[in-house]
């Protein structure tokens, strides 16, 4: 399942601390857009405090790039044109479609909170990021993912966001204000839930992974009482999901087991591939336009999966 090719460097950026999240615009005029959340841990005495209480927990700081990619510049094509200090940054996506005419990116932070910023543009061909609103999701707690519910279905923006406390979220957005609010929120994992994830052609549906090992779904139809199915196929951490796109019922999941599963959503007894990266998966994402995974492993590079045929074998309805 894996494509075998060669890349070559064009550049490397030091982002000073670690680079955890990076996201190029999906809206159209804005493609050479690319955002960069970075994370790190320092400890109380490197912020200069005095009188240091024993185990007073460590700071998590993180910083947001905002690049520009330039076609014609065959060396250094990335331009640096923002760059803001805020709490550690777990994760960040690009809302699929504009609001209010401008792209949107979501911020899921340290501190337990999911923020929105616009990207506007400004003079001399530029543009930055503006933050607009945000919600904390609880006390005391990491937001670790979030994902939002328009990777192929109109309707009302929603966001799914996951917390170090094992629990999930269900945002509504009201992009004309813009603003907001915590619908829902429960329990669905024993330790971390590291992933959240809609079901892009059916956004009652959400998925979750956690650090006890298992993928979960949940049907907000149905209420959060219970997952409507528990699959404990990965045999570590769960880090990762998305629903393909283009290929409806097919989804991706990755774990610190080190192996990408491949899935029909309408059985999910068994996975319809297996793929061993020989590192823990932190991010799988679809291609855009083809049916090409890519994986960002934490020991391993990156890797680039062919899955055109995994979705050959017979899948009944």
């Amino acid at each position: 399942m894996e494509a075998r090719c060669t890349a070559r460097t064009l550049q490397v950026l030091d982002t000073e601390y670690s680079a955890d999240a990076v996201e190029w615009c999906p809206i159209d005029k804005w493609h050479n857009v690319l955002t960069c959340g970075t994370y790190q841990l320092k400890n109380p005495e490197e912020q200069g405090s005095g009188n240091l209480e024993m185990n007073e927990p460590q700071i998590r700081q993180g910083r947001l790039y905002l690049y520009s990619f330039q076609n014609k510049q065959l060396y250094s094509p990335l331009t640096e044109i923002q760059r803001i200090e805020m709490p550690a940054i777990l994760d960040l996506k690009w809302c699929h479609v504009p609001m209010v005419g401008y792209p949107v990116l979501g911020i899921a932070n340290a501190e337990g909170s999911l923020e929105l910023c616009n990207l506007t543009p400004c003079e001399k061909n530029s543009c930055s990021l503006k933050p607009k609103c945000s919600v904390k999701l609880g006390p005391e707690c990491l937001a670790l993912s979030l994902d939002w519910s328009t990777g192929r279905q109109n309707g009302p923006v929603k966001i799914t966001s996951s917390d170090s406390k094992g629990c999930l979220s269900l945002v509504s957005v009201d992009g004309s204000r813009p603003a907001l609010d915590v619908i829902s929120q429960w329990k669905a994992h024993d330790f971390e839930a590291w992933i959240a994830a809609f079901n892009y052609w059916n956004t009652d549906v959400v998925y979750s992974g956690g650090d006890d090992s298992k993928l979960k779904g949940w049907d907000m139809r149905m209420g959060i009482d219970r997952p409507i199915f528990i699959n404990t196929r990965h045999s570590m951490g769960v880090c990762s999901i998305q629903s393909n796109p283009h290929k409806q019922y097919i989804l991706a999941t990755g774990s610190y087991d080190e192996h990408i599963l491949i899935w029909d959503s309408r059985q999910m007894k068994q996975p319809l591939a297996d793929t061993h990266v020989q590192g823990g998966v932190w991010r799988v994402k679809w291609h855009p336009s083809q049916n090409l995974l890519l994986t960002a492993c934490m020991h391993n590079g990156f890797h680039i999966l062919d899955c055109e045929g995994v979705f050959e074998p017979k899948m009944t309805e």
